[in-house]
């Protein structure tokens, strides 16, 4: 499948790009601490590899793939933090995935300039080096919808392979546990009358199914609750449904400091009495959060637009090490131009992306991608914003800013051949800018809030 992409000179340099972009910090700043979630991953990790299984962690029970295979790592090198040579090499696969999807929905060129955007993106390369999983779930993600692709081009046999990936990204992210009807709206599209699409159809759910079931019956009895992949929902009821402002941990709007952090426990509802249970913990922490629900709804609604507006503030966790400090030694000429290339590629993925999402989104890709991103987005809105989380959605709209870029006066037309599609951009263009504007200044110290 990927064979086309290997044969192209620029697919291959960008490969190379990529390498060397995320092989420098591995090898300059091998030695910086894990940050909140990466400690927690690594902690996880030991614990897998000492034979006791997985944990709770201070009340989350996160989902088991990503520090199982740190774990994997760690048994092999003896440090789960080697995940990040793995990384390294889905980060070249991912160049090579993304231009045979930019290719395959448009043409060679747009498939070079999203192989380029990922592949030099200083974001994608940040997470590649690091203990979060975003790098494994953004692939995993793209590749179930490649595999929806090459599903519905051949027999319906070939539907395991994205049941099984949508099953791998429920073990990597709880997030994702209702994708699974978007990806069989997918093989549906424009095939509801063919028997062929509803066997390839319940063949992907029965496959996503039977790829969760094991860790989920081993999790349910271990932990003595309903566990699929997660419960960490509590948790972020408890960030983002209180009586203070929702909790991030970005750069210039958010909590970076533990006696910022611990002086919210004396602010807002106090969390449930702690049991070693994290099934039980969470659900009381679920419960607490629906009645805050309950009893504040004007206050809970008011917090969507704020929510979505830190999950598409244009920086990342990336901006957030130079200002901290993270990367030591790092040229104040370098850290800036990091800064603002974040904030370029931001803009250029997400609303490049959507003009080219409204000239040329059509048939199962549109769909399928609009879904996801949408579904993530409605989720976000309803617990907590974070940069973060909406890191392993950019690749989707990447290969849809690719023609853009590639053609710009080609899409434009087709743009404003339609007044739907125009109306439709520039009603989610407007909305989207608005939401990037809001934390724009957080990075730049002199400059911090409009």
């Amino acid at each position: 499948m990927l064979r086309r992409a290997w044969d192209d000179i620029w697919v291959r340099r960008a490969m190379l790009a990529a390498f060397f972009l995320r092989v420098l910090p591995m090898v300059v700043w091998n030695s910086k601490p894990c940050v909140r979630d990466e400690c927690t991953y690594e902690d996880i990790a030991q614990s897998l590899m000492m034979g006791d299984g997985m944990i709770g962690t201070q009340g989350w029970l996160w989902a088991p793939a990503y520090p199982s295979l740190m774990a994997v790592h760690g048994i092999v090198t003896g440090l789960p933090r080697t995940i990040q040579v793995t990384q390294l090499a889905v980060s070249m696969l991912m160049v090579a995935m993304l231009f045979q999807l930019a290719t395959q929905l448009h043409d060679r060129r747009s498939g070079r300039i999203a192989a380029w955007a990922y592949a030099i993106n200083p974001t994608y390369a940040f997470y590649a080096t690091s203990q979060w999983s975003e790098t494994l779930y953004a692939a995993l993600l793209c590749g179930a919808v490649m595999a929806l692709g090459w599903a519905r081009e051949g027999s319906w046999r070939r539907a395991w392979l994205p049941g099984f990936l949508v099953g791998s990204c429920v073990l990597f992210r709880g997030v994702a546990t209702y994708l699974l009807p978007i990806f069989l709206i997918g093989l549906l599209w424009e095939r509801v009358r063919h028997s062929d699409a509803w066997r390839a159809a319940a063949l992907c759910a029965l496959t996503a199914a039977l790829t969760v079931a094991p860790y989920s019956a081993y999790a349910t009895h271990k932990f003595g609750g309903t566990v699929i992949s997660d419960r960490t929902m509590g948790q972020m009821m408890w960030l983002g449904n209180n009586d203070f402002p929702p909790v991030t941990f970005d750069w210039g709007n958010g909590v970076l400091r533990k006696r910022h952090y611990n002086r919210l426990l004396q602010l807002g509802r106090p969390h449930c009495k702690f049991t070693a249970n994290p099934v039980l913990q969470d659900a009381c922490e679920t419960a607490n959060g629906i009645q805050w629900i309950k009893d504040n709804p004007e206050e809970f609604a008011r917090r969507i637009p704020m929510r979505v507006a830190q999950m598409f503030n244009p920086h990342s966790f990336l901006s957030r090490h130079l200002r901290w400090g993270r990367w030591t030694g790092m040229p104040d000429l370098i850290k800036e131009g990091l800064l603002g290339a974040v904030v370029l590629f931001s803009f250029g993925t997400l609303v490049g992306g959507t003009v080219g999402m409204a000239a040329r989104g059509r048939g199962w890709y549109a769909v399928t991608a609009s879904l996801i991103v949408l579904y993530h987005v409605g989720a976000i809105a309803m617990l907590a914003g974070l940069t973060r989380y909406r890191v392993p959605l950019e690749p989707l709209w990447l290969v849809m800013a690719a023609p853009f870029f590639a053609d710009r006066s080609g899409v434009l037309r087709e743009l404003f051949s339609s007044r739907w599609r125009t109306a439709s951009a520039f009603v989610v263009c407007t909305g989207l800018i608005g939401f990037m504007m809001v934390y724009l200044p957080s990075a730049w110290p002199e400059w911090v809030a409009w």
